[in-house]
C-alpha cells in the first residue's frame, strides 16, 4: 500500500494556469514569425498599400499560424517517447505530461474546425486564378486551354501541401540527411506561394528561389546548433545526426550563404538595373547581414537552434530594417534616392 501511495504522490499534477500556459507553449507561438513570409506576394507585387488586401492576408497570416501549431501538435503526439530523453524537448507539454494525449487530440480537432472555417470565411470569393495548360487541338485549330481555380481554393491547397510536407518530413524525411532540411525549406516556399495565390499575383521565380535558400541557409544553421547541444549523444535523439558531421555542416552553410548572397545580387541587378544608390547602398548591408549571421551562429548555439532570437541582436535588427526600408523605397518609390542626388539613368 505504501507502494502505491508512493507512486500515486510521484505523478505530478499541475494547476490549471500551468495546463494553459502549457497549451499556450504547445502552440509555438514563438514560430509564427516565418509565417510572415505570407505577406512577401503582397509587398513585391506592389500592392503594399492596397488596404482592401490587408484583412484577407492577416487572416491568411492567423491561418498559417494555425496550420503550423497543427503540425507541432501533431509531431509532439507522435515523438513524445523519444522526446522524453531530450535535454530541452523532453520540457515541452507533451513528453512532460502537462498536456494529455486526449487533450492533443481534442487540440488538433478544434484546430482543423477553425481553420477550414477561416478559409471558408476569407472575403475574396469572386477572385480567380487562370492556369494555362498545353493547346488543345480542336480540328485544324489549336485552342489555349484553361483552368480557373477560385483563389481560396487555391489557397486552402497550398496549406494542404505544406501540412503534407510537414508529415512526410516527420514520418520519414527528417531520417535522410540532407532531404529533412530540403523539406524544410520547401515549407517555407508554400508560405510565400500562399500569399500570392491568395491575392492572385504571378509568383515570381525569384520568390520561390530567395525564399528556399534563405530556409536552406536557417535549417543548415539549426542542424549545427543541435549537433553542437547533443555531442556524441546526438543520434539516439535523430538518426539523420549519424551522417551530419560539423565539418559538413560548416562546409554547407558557407557554400549556401555564398549562393543567397550572389542570388540577391543578381535579383538587384536585375529587377532594379537603374536604382545605382538602392544597389550601391543595399550591397554593402546584405553582405554584413549575413555574415553578422555566420557569426552569431558561430557564438551562440542557442541562436543557430532558434532563429527567433536572432532578432535580439541589434545590429542584425537594425540592418533588416534598413534594408526593408530601401527594398519599400526601390519598389513603390523607382529612382527616388537616385533623382534627390541627381544621378543620372545608367547607360546600358
Amino acid at each position: 500500500m505504501n507502494n502505491n501511495s508512493t507512486t500515486i504522490n510521484q505523478i505530478p499534477r499541475y494547476t490549471v494556469s500551468e495546463r494553459l500556459k502549457a497549451i499556450v507553449v504547445l502552440f509555438r507561438p514563438h514560430q509564427y514569425y516565418k509565417n510572415v513570409l505570407v505577406f512577401f506576394g503582397l509587398f513585391f507585387s506592389k500592392n503594399l498599400f492596397r488596404v482592401d488586401l490587408w484583412f484577407p492576408m492577416i487572416m491568411a497570416f492567423v491561418i498559417l499560424c494555425l496550420v503550423s501549431s497543427l503540425n507541432y501538435i501533431i509531431n509532439d503526439f507522435r515523438d513524445r517517447e523519444k522526446d522524453r530523453h531530450h535535454p530541452e524537448k523532453s520540457y515541452r507539454p507533451i513528453p512532460s505530461g502537462k498536456v494529455s494525449s486526449t487533450e492533443a487530440f481534442g487540440l488538433i480537432f478544434v484546430l482543423v474546425v477553425i481553420t477550414i472555417g477561416l478559409v471558408y470565411l476569407i472575403p475574396l470569393t469572386s477572385t480567380q486564378i487562370i492556369l494555362h495548360t498545353p493547346q488543345i487541338q480542336e480540328g485544324e485549330i489549336f485552342q489555349e486551354g484553361r483552368i480557373i481555380i477560385p483563389s481560396k481554393t487555391a489557397f486552402f491547397l497550398v496549406l494542404v501541401g505544406l501540412f503534407v510536407t510537414s508529415q512526410l518530413y516527420s514520418l520519414f524525411l527528417k531520417d535522410i540527411v540532407f532531404a529533412d532540411i530540403v523539406t524544410i525549406s520547401v515549407n517555407y516556399v508554400w508560405r510565400a506561394i500562399a500569399g500570392a495565390v491568395l491575392i492572385t499575383v504571378s509568383v515570381s521565380p525569384w520568390l520561390i528561389i530567395l525564399c528556399f535558400i534563405t530556409a536552406m541557409m536557417l535549417s543548415l544553421a539549426k542542424r549545427k546548433g543541435d549537433l553542437a547541444l547533443l555531442g556524441t549523444e546526438a543520434s539516439k535523439h535523430k538518426a539523420v545526426f549519424t551522417s551530419y558531421t560539423p565539418e559538413l555542416l560548416n562546409q554547407s552553410l558557407s557554400t549556401i550563404t555564398a549562393i543567397e548572397i550572389l542570388a540577391i545580387f543578381i535579383y538587384l541587378i536585375e529587377r532594379h538595373p537603374k536604382e545605382t544608390v538602392f544597389i550601391v547602398v543595399a550591397l554593402p548591408l546584405i553582405t554584413f547581414l549575413f555574415f553578422r549571421f555566420l557569426y552569431l551562429i558561430s557564438r551562440n548555439t542557442v541562436a543557430s537552434r532558434k532563429a527567433e532570437r536572432l532578432l535580439l541582436d541589434k545590429q542584425l535588427m537594425v540592418t533588416g530594417i534598413i534594408i526593408v526600408v530601401l527594398f519599400l523605397i526601390a519598389i513603390y518609390f523607382p529612382n527616388m534616392l537616385d533623382n534627390l542626388l541627381g544621378i543620372p539613368d545608367p547607360v546600358v
